[in-house]
């Protein structure tokens, strides 16, 4: 069943963020899937300091959160959940600003968790 997303914010979101990410996007699912997560760390850090995370273990796919959160608390988790929430619902910088309140790793694992739902998403639509 496919997901439709019916939110003002987050529609112009994806028209924008799908916009810029075909520009760099090249033929592979791989340099796709880098292309958008370079387009969403532009809206998520603005400053262009994107820290790098190292994951640790081997973890379940989950349809919601980064592999590295599997193993989080579930207090972690549903917050990571919320954010991502809130950015179906807000926008994008809706939720990043929610995030920074709670620190820089709930930003970085909104940045991982939106890359994955937008990319997909993008695919669904034909934009990439």
């Amino acid at each position: 069943m496919e997901q439709k997303f019916e939110h003002a914010e987050l529609e112009k979101d994806i028209e924008r963020l799908a916009a810029e990410t075909k520009e760099k996007a090249g033929i592979t699912p791989e340099a796709q899937r880098e292309a958008v997560k370079q387009t969403v760390a532009k809206e998520i850090y603005p400053d262009g300091k994107v820290p790098i995370l190292k994951p640790e273990g081997t973890f379940a796919p989950s349809p919601v959160l980064p592999n590295y959160l599997q193993d989080a608390s579930q207090e972690v988790r549903l917050q990571v959940e919320q954010l991502v929430d809130l950015a179906w619902h807000k926008g994008i910088r809706a939720a990043v600003k929610e995030a920074e309140k709670s620190g820089s790793f709930f930003v970085d694992a909104l940045h991982d968790a939106l890359t994955d739902k937008l990319y997909n998403e993008f695919k669904n639509r034909g934009l990439l």
